[in-house]
């Protein structure tokens, strides 16, 4: 009973456990918070704030340890910083 009510004290434990259920939903679920903060009631560009949760849903990725969803979601985000890059020095 004691290790029931620490675990709860734990950020992961209660994300994943208490409210979500699973790892992936939690990312997903912490992923939907992080674009409705920062999006709608941040009024943060969607562009830029669909980045922000790619970058996190990378970084979860890496800790999990899923080698090819972080080759492609790598790739997905240089390929973006490249376009992004050659559209701003093109721009006049």
């Amino acid at each position: 009973m004691v290790v029931a009510s620490l675990a709860s004290l734990d950020i992961y434990s209660l994300v994943v456990d208490y409210i979500f259920g699973s790892f992936w939903m939690g990312v997903i679920g912490i992923g939907l918070l992080l674009f409705i903060i920062g999006g709608v009631l941040g009024r943060i560009s969607i562009w830029t704030i669909t980045w922000y949760c790619v970058m996190f849903i990378l970084a979860m990725t890496i800790g999990y340890g899923y080698i090819t969803i972080n080759i492609l979601i790598t790739l997905m985000l240089l390929l973006g910083v490249i376009y992004c890059a050659k559209s701003y020095f093109t721009k006049e």
